[in-house]
């Protein structure tokens, strides 16, 4: 039986609450079992890259496949609690002798896991909106900055852990929840599914040039924890006032409209915190709006859209963690090239799969299947 959730009214909103929490604890246990090794020097230098790239490899690039398998078993609350708790074993196999390495694979794969029952939860929470996955996947930036800094500081993996276990009861036992459906008021006209692959290959480009500005764009100021706190909330915020904003006005415009605006504030935000936090607000404002387009463009295959959006993001971050020089930084022209490229390849994607630019955020693709419907 799909036990895929389908709440409405509070215990929908409580629901994908718990799972946005969920998020950011996840998040904080990898990234301060990570850098609390860094802190005690168990990995330095080529070894520490390794550790981080071995990491969002198993986090991020196994995503796909992890996602396929929640599909066909329809087991997204289990995902999602198997998950959890598969990260906080993480924290004491760390501790065993050479424990590093395993803990590093059960961090990642748990991640992955966990992102795939909470992406599936938050993709069919209303079909065709962009604010709940929005929601879901904005507290993660805030688990990562906390682990960073908790990590770099000597902080301990524990409570993180701690909290993962008591979370992934609740998410266990928790009663199912039922979500309303509402029909859309229209649709779109069919969509080729031979044109699915080319939506597909457009949102993950423009996913992985996200993801590569992100990691490329560099902030000296944000060593200070004042401005630090603003950027990530900046970050937080935009991903979730982004899915608002796309159900709001339409996919088109707030996503194009999203990174055209952030392109004068990026570069100007290496000098001046106030644009780069705000540019970075704008520039996640796109986040929920290629991901609730890459699953209207694989209908009844959530987890393996959302796991292709995450592969992308491992691509897009792979050349910054591998310290490749050419992905060290990035100038004004090539932040305005990259923008320019990224807003050309969205607005083809959401054409192509039939988002309306008047601003109907409702209208999804009929995918045609050996011509049928």
């Amino acid at each position: 039986m799909d036990e895929r959730p389908q709440p409405s009214g509070t215990t929908a909103g409580l629901s994908l609450g718990v799972y946005a929490l969920t998020h950011a604890v996840v998040d904080a246990a990898c990234a301060t079992l990570l850098w609390r090794a860094v802190h005690d020097g168990v990995v330095s230098g080529r070894t520490a890259v390794a550790a981080f790239l071995a990491y969002n490899f198993f986090a991020f690039a196994v995503q796909p496949l992890v996602g396929l398998g929640a599909d066909r078993l329809g087991a997204a609350r289990g995902a999602a609690a198997v998950g959890a708790l598969t990260t906080a074993a993480a924290v004491p196999a760390s501790l065993l002798s050479h424990g590093l390495a395993v803990a590093i694979v059960l961090a990642g794969l748990g991640n992955a896991v966990f992102h795939i029952g909470g992406g599936i939860v938050s993709l069919t929470a209303a079909r065709g909106r962009a604010t709940p996955p929005g929601i879901f996947v904005a507290p993660g930036a805030a688990g990562v900055a906390w682990g960073v800094v908790h990590g770099r500081g000597g902080g301990s993996a524990w409570p993180p852990a701690v909290a993962l276990v008591v979370l992934a009861v609740v998410l266990a036992l928790a009663p199912r929840p039922r979500w309303r459906t509402t029909p859309s008021a229209r649709r779109s006209g069919p969509v080729a599914a031979s044109a699915v692959e080319t939506i597909l290959v457009l949102l993950l480009f423009v996913i992985a040039l996200r993801a590569y500005v992100g990691m490329a764009l560099v902030f000296p100021w944000k060593s200070q924890m004042p401005l630090l706190v603003a950027l990530t909330a900046g970050v937080v915020l935009g991903k979730a006032l982004g899915g608002v904003a796309a159900d709001r006005w339409g996919w088109r415009p707030v996503g194009v409209g999203a990174i055209a605006l952030s392109v004068p504030l990026l570069a100007l935000g290496p000098d001046l915190p106030v644009a780069g936090i705000a540019g970075a607000l704008v520039f996640n404002m796109t986040m929920p709006v290629t991901l609730v387009a890459a699953a209207a463009a694989l209908p009844r295959h959530e987890g393996f859209a959302f796991g292709l959006t995450c592969l992308a993001l491992f691509v897009g971050t792979a050349p910054a963690l591998l310290r490749w020089d050419w992905a060290a930084a990035i100038s004004p022209l090539g932040l305005v090239a990259l923008a320019v490229a990224a807003a050309a390849a969205l607005w083809l994607a959401l054409g192509r799969l039939g988002a309306d630019p008047a601003g109907d955020p409702r209208l999804l693709p009929l995918v045609v299947e050996g011509g049928r419907p």
